[in-house]
């Protein structure tokens, strides 16, 4: 269990100062920033996406004034997901680029190699004949020839595998004779497709937990993270007297939720001290649900 704490009393005190300068209802600027909070840890939580193409690359205005460059696709995005997905895929069955050469997984897709018969009975070893590679034996041991491994026995395997981040530590390295053999289970493309599939349902678990304090602000959810918010995370809010945003994360692991809770916060208490500054200096801020300058909402245009 991952117990977290985070002191909000700096971002609250510049919360009350921007709802007092623009002279607008303190709920209205609370359910804001709650939307802008949740958003933020959900954005900065794995997968965050990948570094857009150059000539794909936008600029975002700020509040103070100038922009900033988007160098990279919005942890909220389909190409979020999918770098959720190909990193699942990496660690399960290999083929990460790493420094040198690329990853090997846990996994060994058995495609068309077949068992080589034993000569004298069954030994702890196996002859196995490579029907990728123009028929090469090699030998592994018995114990991870798996054709027929079930989601349990997988899931097993994996997790045992597993560094304290949820990662596949290196694979090992067995001795068999004068040769070295990776220690991967050997399975069958069909098991391989349903434990790649099964493992990729939980791509945007992790965002989840936070889901539900920013659906109530009025943040829209994409569809991978919102199927997992009824056993993620819970909410409570209130906009009126008093108001506030409280949420509850369950069942989240990744190991580093307190420097993602404390990024966010610190982000946004810039963020809110650059409009209470922009409002002193009587510029037009966007607080999200208006525009105000000199403690005036500005219409907006028909």
């Amino acid at each position: 269990m991952i117990s977290i704490f985070s002191d909000t009393k700096k971002l609250e005190y510049a919360l009350a100062r921007l709802a007092d300068a623009a002279k607008v209802d303190l709920g209205l600027v609370i359910k804001q920033e709650g939307a802008y909070v949740a958003r933020t840890i959900m954005l900065i939580t794995p997968p965050t996406g990948d570094k857009l193409a150059k000539g794909s690359q936008t600029q975002i205005p700020i509040v103070t004034g100038g922009t900033i460059t988007k160098t990279k696709a919005g942890g909220l995005s389909t190409n979020a997901k999918e770098q959720g997905e190909n990193a699942i895929l990496g660690d399960l069955f290999g083929g990460r680029q790493l420094a040198k050469e690329k990853s090997i997984g846990l996994f060994q897709k058995i495609g068309n190699s077949t068992e080589v018969p034993p000569r004298d009975g069954q030994h702890e070893t196996m002859g196995v004949n490579l029907g990728w590679e123009n028929s090469k034996n090699i030998r592994i041991f018995r114990k991870f020839w798996q054709p027929g491994a079930s989601i349990a026995q997988m899931r097993a395997f994996h997790y045992a595998n597993r560094n304290e981040r949820g990662r596949p530590k290196q694979v090992s390295r067995s001795l068999i004779g004068r040769w070295q053999v990776q220690d991967q289970m050997w399975i069958s493309n069909q098991a391989a497709d349903a434990y790649l599939k099964h493992v990729q349902k939980k791509v945007g678990l992790a965002k989840a937990g936070f889901a539900a304090a920013a659906m109530a602000c009025g943040v829209r959810v994409p569809s991978w993270i919102r199927r997992h918010m009824a056993k993620a995370g819970t909410a409570q809010v209130q906009f009126g007297q008093n108001p506030f945003v409280s949420a509850r994360t369950t069942g989240n692991k990744i190991p580093d939720l307190q420097r993602v809770v404390d990024s966010a916060l610190k982000i946004r208490y810039k963020v809110t001290l650059s409009k209470v500054r922009a409002l002193i200096a009587n510029r037009a801020v966007n607080l999200g649900f208006a525009k105000v300058k000199g403690g005036m909402v500005i219409p907006k245009e028909a």
